[in-house]
Order: structure tokens, then C-alpha cells, then sequence
């Protein structure tokens, strides 16, 4: 009888350790060109797509500049791309904790600071004059961009989305696609 029992309990704790979902954030902030978070609760880990003549292109790109034109303000952006399109931006970043507390016109807008979440079925956005989250820089120049972000987004229909535990680790080298 302890021999069954034994053996069921190995048997269902094995059906469970292989049926569970991975949901390890791989990004420790620490290796060169990474970006993860979670997406109510599921990870999400931008991936390539597929640039003319099938070749591979960046999961991601970003950016920290003025466009060399001294009337527009410093602005840090991130765009993703994978099962979640993300548009994150930060305009006059600084080293520290920064606020999304602006709703963006559009993926392409460098004037706000908010963020972007889209699938393929539903947009999600930050609001104008909220504190929907935050993101945080340890080190931020032209060449590496390191930090930390989360944030609370909305649809048209009141609905939310929380992207928690957001990690980022970039450098020159995935600026550009």
C-alpha cells in the first residue's frame, strides 16, 4: 500500500512540474541587451520577427535623444515587438524613478511620457494626468540604457492591464533594427 501511494504521489507531482508554465523572468538585468516583464502575471519576452528577404530582425530598438535639435526635449523610447507590441517613453529622463503619467498620441510618439500596450486584438494605454507607474534608470546614456519598469494600462472600454516586474539591460548594439 505505501509502494501505490508513493508512486501516486510521484505520478501527479510529476504530471505537475512538467505541465506547469514557466514563468522565470530570465532577465536579472545583468547581460547586455535584454528586456522582460509580466503581463498580468505572464511573462512576456519580446521576440524577433522576420525583415525583408527573411532575415531576422531585433525584438526591440530604443533610443535616447533629441534628435540633435535643441528645441526638442531629451527623450528615452523602447519599442518591442513579439505576442505584445510595446511603445515606452520618457520624456527628459533622469537617473532615478521617472513618471508615466501621460497618454501617447501614438506608438510613434516621442512628446509624451507614457506607454503602449498593444496584441492583436485590444490597445492599452496610459492616461493623462494619473500616475500610472514608473520607470527607473540606474544608468542612462547615449550607449547603454539600464532600469527598471511597471505600469498600469487601460483600454477603450475601461479594461487594465498591469506589466509588473520590467527589466531592461541595453546597449548600442540593439539601438537599431
Amino acid at each position: 500500500m505505501k509502494q501505490l501511494f508513493l508512486k501516486t504521489t510521484i505520478l501527479l507531482f510529476a504530471i505537475t512540474f512538467f505541465n506547469c508554465e514557466d514563468n522565470t523572468n530570465t532577465n536579472d538585468s545583468t547581460g547586455k541587451d535584454s528586456f522582460s516583464c509580466y503581463i498580468n502575471d505572464k511573462l512576456y519576452i519580446p521576440t524577433a520577427g522576420t525583415g525583408i528577404n527573411g532575415g531576422d530582425i531585433r525584438p526591440f530598438n530604443w533610443s535616447y535623444t533629441n534628435l540633435d535639435n535643441p528645441d526638442i526635449p531629451l527623450y528615452f523610447k523602447i519599442r518591442t515587438s513579439g505576442n505584445y507590441s510595446i511603445s515606452l517613453v520618457i520624456v527628459n529622463p533622469k537617473i532615478g524613478k521617472n513618471y508615466l503619467s501621460e497618454e501617447l498620441d501614438d506608438i510613434i510618439d516621442f512628446s509624451h511620457s507614457g506607454m503602449i500596450v498593444l496584441n492583436s486584438l485590444t490597445y492599452y494605454n496610459t492616461k493623462s494626468n494619473q500616475n500610472n507607474g514608473s520607470i527607473t534608470f540606474t544608468e542612462l546614456t547615449e550607449t547603454n540604457a539600464v532600469g527598471t519598469f511597471e505600469c498600469l494600462l487601460y483600454n477603450d472600454k475601461g479594461n487594465e492591464i498591469k506589466v509588473t516586474n520590467g527589466k531592461f539591460n541595453l546597449s548600442l548594439d540593439s539601438r537599431t533594427n
